[in-house]
C-alpha cells in the first residue's frame, strides 16, 4: 500500500509540475526518483568527473579545468521511451546538459543556458567505432552504421533565466522524438537515431566559473498519447 501511494503521489507530481500535462507523452511507471535527502552522494550518482557535492538537499556540480571535460554524473538505467523531469539552478558562468546514451555511444543531449535551450542529435561515429573494436553489443543501431553525421542542434529556443533561481525542466523522449521545456519555452526535434535503446544518461555541469544544481529528479516510462 505504501509503495502504491508513493507511485500515485509521484504521478500527481508529474502532471501538476508542468501545468496539467505533457505534449508528446504521459507518465507511466516511475523508473527513478531522487531528492538528495542524505548527506552523501547517492549510489547512482557516484560515477563521473568534476566537483560534485550535496548542498542543502540538492546536488551541485562544477567543471574542473584539469578534467578537460564537463562535470558529469553517469546514471546507469536501462530505458527507452521516457520522461525526465527535475529542478535546475545555474549560478555564475555555467550551463546544464543532459546527455542520453546507449553504452558508450552518445545519442542526444539537452542543453540549458541562461539565454537558450536546445536539443541536439550527437555524433556517434567515434564511440560506435570504439564499441565495434571492443566487440560490444551494437544495440538496435537504427542508423545502420551511418554514424558520420556531426552533432547539430535539432531545435533551439530563447529564454531569459535568472541566475540563482530554480526552474523545472521537462524532457520527453518517445520514438524518434525528443522535446524539452523550460520556463514555458519548448524545443523539439526528430531523428531516427533517438530510437536506439538507452542504458545510461548523465547530468552535466559545464563551465569552470559557475555551478549547476539539480533536485527533485524523476524518470518515468513515457506512454504515447492517444491521437
Amino acid at each position: 500500500m505504501k509503495q502504491l501511494l508513493g507511485w500515485a503521489l509521484s504521478l500527481l507530481f508529474a502532471v501538476t509540475a508542468v501545468g496539467g500535462g505533457f505534449v508528446l507523452s504521459k507518465p507511466g511507471k516511475l523508473l527513478m526518483k531522487e531528492n538528495f535527502d542524505g548527506a552523501d552522494l547517492p549510489e547512482l550518482f557516484t560515477v563521473g568527473v568534476g566537483d560534485w557535492a550535496i548542498v542543502d538537499h540538492t546536488i551541485r556540480g562544477r567543471q574542473q579545468a584539469a578534467d578537460k571535460h564537463t562535470a558529469f554524473r553517469k546514471i546507469y538505467l536501462d530505458h527507452q521511451d521516457v520522461i525526465y523531469q527535475f529542478d535546475m539552478k545555474i549560478e555564475g558562468e555555467a550551463f546544464s546538459q543532459i546527455l542520453i546514451n546507449y553504452d558508450l555511444s552518445h545519442i542526444a543531449k539537452c542543453v540549458t543556458r541562461v539565454d537558450s535551450i536546445s536539443v541536439f542529435k550527437v555524433y556517434e561515429g567515434g564511440k560506435r567505432k570504439q564499441m565495434a573494436k571492443e566487440g560490444r553489443d551494437p544495440g538496435k543501431d537504427p542508423m545502420n552504421g551511418k554514424w558520420d553525421e556531426k552533432t547539430f542542434a535539432m531545435d533551439t529556443g530563447a529564454v531569459n533565466l535568472k541566475k540563482g533561481e530554480w526552474y523545472r525542466v521537462t524532457i520527453e523522449m518517445i520514438g524518434d522524438r525528443l522535446a524539452m521545456e523550460v520556463d514555458g519555452v519548448r524545443v523539439e526535434g526528430t531523428h531516427i537515431g533517438i530510437t536506439e535503446k538507452k542504458t545510461n544518461y548523465g547530468f552535466q555541469a559545464g563551465g569552470i566559473e559557475g555551478y549547476v544544481y539539480y533536485d527533485n529528479i524523476r524518470v518515468w516510462e513515457a506512454l504515447p498519447l492517444r491521437r
